[in-house]
């Protein structure tokens, strides 16, 4: 995801974590990526830039040159592993909170053109444009709503009173739950994505300089 062009200068400002009011005070933090901590400087920065941080990024030079084929790979891990701490926590649906959809039914048709909807069975009328927050997703659709996520075609978190998925820049993805038993944290690792507890979402904030 990468700020708008407004004409002007723009400064990104890191804001505190998300202020979210837990339902439920046992729930813990934890950011779950396909990026190896060990890579990242004291401040937390991650140094491999030649890393692919979207769907954008397949095909270019810069990121190694990325197949549709491996950046799938990565994706399927983390709708694995969305689906693995549900199936663990016997959560059967989520509710949408905070949607940010802006596409139009054009737009879906040239998301469909350019490759970003690929092996995705998805409508703008019957899946997108229905939408509103406090909609009840099922288990068995939540799949397909993390894949958009992920493709940048729409932003949301879901939620219920023991679990909550939210997504940042680059391909991020935080995760608040019940403590994840070692063994989820090895059957998590095993499909290619690191755990770190304790860390929360990063907000920003876009200010206009004259």
């Amino acid at each position: 995801m990468k700020p708008l062009s407004v004409g002007k200068s723009l400064i990104l400002l890191r804001l505190d974590e998300f202020k979210c009011v837990e339902k439920n005070p046992a729930m813990l933090s934890y950011r779950i990526t396909k990026y190896n901590p060990a890579l990242r400087n004291s401040d937390g920065s991650y140094l491999d830039d030649s890393e692919w941080t979207s769907i954008s990024d397949i095909g270019k030079e810069k990121y190694n040159k990325p197949t549709f084929q491996e950046y799938e790979y990565v994706e399927n891990a983390y709708v694995k592993t969305v689906q693995l701490i549900l199936n663990k926590n016997d959560i059967r649906s989520l509710e949408i909170d905070s949607l940010e959809q802006y596409n139009t039914g054009q737009d879906f048709i040239n998301y469909k053109k350019s490759g970003e909807l690929n092996y995705m069975s998805v409508e703008f009328e019957s899946d997108i444009k229905l939408l509103k927050d406090s909609t009840e997703i099922d288990s068995t659709c939540i799949e397909k709503y993390v894949r958009l996520i992920l493709r940048e075609v729409i932003w949301m978190k879901l939620i219920s009173e023991d679990f909550e998925l939210s997504f940042g820049y680059d391909y991020y993805m935080y995760i608040k739950c019940p403590d994840l038993t070692p063994e989820m944290i090895i059957a998590i690792e095993q499909l290619g994505l690191f755990v770190e507890p304790g860390i929360e979402p990063t907000t920003f904030e876009f200010i206009l300089e004259e």
